[in-house]
């Protein structure tokens, strides 16, 4: 018999992203799914709606004793202690709060708390702003028939925050109607789930309460939900552990790229280090090598912990923070992000450039090269994907530079941040111009230099992370640099395996006019081509566009955003069509 397991950390209600956290624990970052839900029951928020008391949404067919249990919201628990109970600090909620609190620890919470296995107290009606909503019907012999538990939840889930008033009834075996003296009022307010100040999930709900109905390694139907339904505790691909003694990145990520990107099954039978090949593409092709139901029920504790994304049976060990000095004022911070903008914006533009010299997999002759279409396919693919990363790095960066701005801390204006850099720091405080090449080896190798830890784009940060960590910044920028950190290590291994990959179509002791089989040799377009000039019209539309939205500091602005994300649709035809003739788009 294994020791109990006693949930002992509270980070479920901390204002930042948790290391090991996948990052739909955050509530902003919930699907909205329910009934149970994806992230979380969102029924466990409701049960909690009205402070000082829990209740169960239950249906019918989910009662022991239906002719008590018919449905609806049963008082599952009454608690005096509740924090919500004392708003001291709340001119509105005070009064009401007082008179609630005396109720429950006087006669209504004495008559509530008086529930055997023969009654049980029901939430029987709602009313808000003078509207009243009962929780039964009427039938045809004058008896109430209560509503069933779904759709009870859906009127207490409609409550507006603010005052509310419920009626509690008792019913009694056999009857389901109770008589009216074993009904109780109640004053008080509906729940509001998070701190409005620090977005953090009120103290009232226990660790584990929010997910405490989802599916769980021991059921049979945790087997069959894959990474479609149960994401943040099923995990359908995961990347394998690191082997002892391996060398590996600042991020913790391996240093073998292949490995770093090499994607296995989380749910595997096989669970011997041998057996880590690459997840196959369907789940259809990895059904017959995963844990089968009777499995599922006696091995999941072997089942691997993972932690950004990540098997791990160790304890976890957060890398060392690197060392850097900070700025001196945030004046000066901010000047630094400014560059760091246009450093981001270049290189995207750099990735962009690169990705449409490759070749498409059709014009690959096959006979030839039966491999080569697959992995343009794929390279293509992770280029994009590092291309857009920049692109996030743009955005976050400019949402630092307004965050900073509307703290009060800065002298001067310094957004929008849009403009393109001139030169890429290299490693050892070197710099390369700009420059808008085909992804040949040269170019392949310099990505990789300005995305290395430590160096380039990457060590930039250093100093914004440690000025960010002082204690006079939100804590929420700090987190942000963070993740463009994170996300840079991660462009770097990715470039690490295009290279691997590209590297086999390669010749080492090549002359200097050979072209890769996977290679256009696209040139900037002039000036005077039309397409070009379509382009750039298009590009600084879409600048203006970002400019607009980051203005006001709206970065989901809906009309700015939408108008953006068009001109880049039209760009990409653009880019495609005239790299058929040889030219890219001559961004500078």
């Amino acid at each position: 018999m294994s020791e109990k397991i006693f949930p002992r950390n509270l980070t479920a209600r901390a204002d930042r992203q948790v290391v090991g956290n996948p990052v739909t624990t955050r509530l902003e970052s919930g699907v909205g799914n329910c009934f149970p839900g994806l992230e979380f029951d969102q029924r466990n928020l409701d049960r909690r709606f009205f402070p000082g008391l829990v209740f169960e949404f239950i249906s019918e067919s989910d009662s022991p004793t239906p002719n008590i249990m018919r449905g609806g919201a049963r008082l599952l628990n009454l608690e005096r202690r509740d924090p919500d109970l004392n708003q001291a600090n709340n001119p509105v909620l005070d009064p009401v709060a007082q008179q609630l609190r005396a109720a429950l620890q006087g006669e209504a919470g004495n008559a509530i708390s008086d529930g055997t296995t023969t009654s049980f107290w029901y939430l029987d009606a709602l009313e808000q702003q003078g509207i009243v909503i009962p929780l039964f019907e009427i039938a045809a012999d004058g008896t109430k028939q209560p509503l069933g538990g779904a759709v009870v939840w859906r009127f207490v889930r409609s409550l507006e925050p603010g005052l509310v008033k419920i009626k509690l009834a008792r019913r009694t075996a056999p009857a389901e109607t109770p008589p009216a003296t074993i009904e109780v009022e109640l004053n008080g307010w509906r729940r509001v789930f998070v701190d409005d100040r620090t977005g953090t999930i009120q103290s009232v709900y226990q660790p584990g309460e929010l997910t405490q109905s989802l599916c769980s390694p021991w059921q049979h139907d945790f087997r069959d939900c894959g990474c479609h339904y149960w994401a943040s505790n099923h995990p359908d691909i995961v990347l394998g552990e690191d082997v002892l003694g391996e060398p590996t990145l600042p991020s913790g990520a391996s240093a073998d790229p292949v490995r770093a990107n090499t994607p296995i099954d989380w749910l595997r039978s096989d669970r011997t280090p041998a057996s880590r090949a690459s997840a196959l593409g369907s789940n259809r092709d990895n059904r017959p090598f995963q844990m089968d139901h009777y499995e599922i029920s006696t091995r999941w504790q072997e089942l691997a912990i993972v932690l950004k994304g990540k098997e791990i049976s160790q304890i976890y060990r957060a890398p060392t923070a690197e060392s850097a000095n900070p700025y001196a004022n945030p004046d000066e911070l901010a000047a630094k992000l400014v560059e760091l903008a246009g450093l981001e914006h270049v290189l995207c533009l750099e990735y962009l450039y690169a990705m449409y010299s490759l070749l498409t997999p059709a014009e690959i002759d096959r006979n030839t090269w039966p491999k080569l279409g697959d992995d343009l396919t794929f390279v293509r693919h992770e280029l994009l994907l590092i291309a857009v990363g920049e692109m996030r790095h743009l955005r976050w960066v400019n949402q630092l530079l307004w965050e900073l701005d509307h703290t009060g801390i800065l002298t001067g204006n310094f957004g929008p941040a849009l403009q393109v850099a001139t030169e890429i720091p290299i490693a050892n405080g070197q710099v390369r111009p700009r420059q808008l090449r085909p992804l040949d080896r040269a170019t392949l190798t310099d990505f990789i230099t300005v995305e290395a830890p430590s160096s380039g784009i990457d060590g930039q940060y250093a100093s914004v992370l440690a000025t960010l960590r002082q204690p006079q910044y939100p804590e929420s920028l700090y987190q942000l640099a963070g993740k463009i950190i994170a996300d840079g290590v991660e462009h770097f291994s990715k470039f690490s395996e295009v290279q691997t990959i590209l590297s086999s179509y390669d010749r080492d002791s090549a002359p200097n006019n050979f072209v890769p089989p996977y290679l256009r040799n696209i040139t900037p377009a002039p000036s005077d081509n039309a397409e070009a000039q379509q382009a750039l019209t298009g590009y600084y539309r879409l600048l203006a566009n970002l400019g607009a939205a980051y203005q006001s500091g709206d970065m989901e602005d809906a009309g700015s955003i939408v108008a953006a994300r068009q001109e880049m649709i039209g760009l990409d035809v653009i880019a495609k069509q005239i790299a058929l003739t040889g030219l890219g788009i001559p961004f500078f």
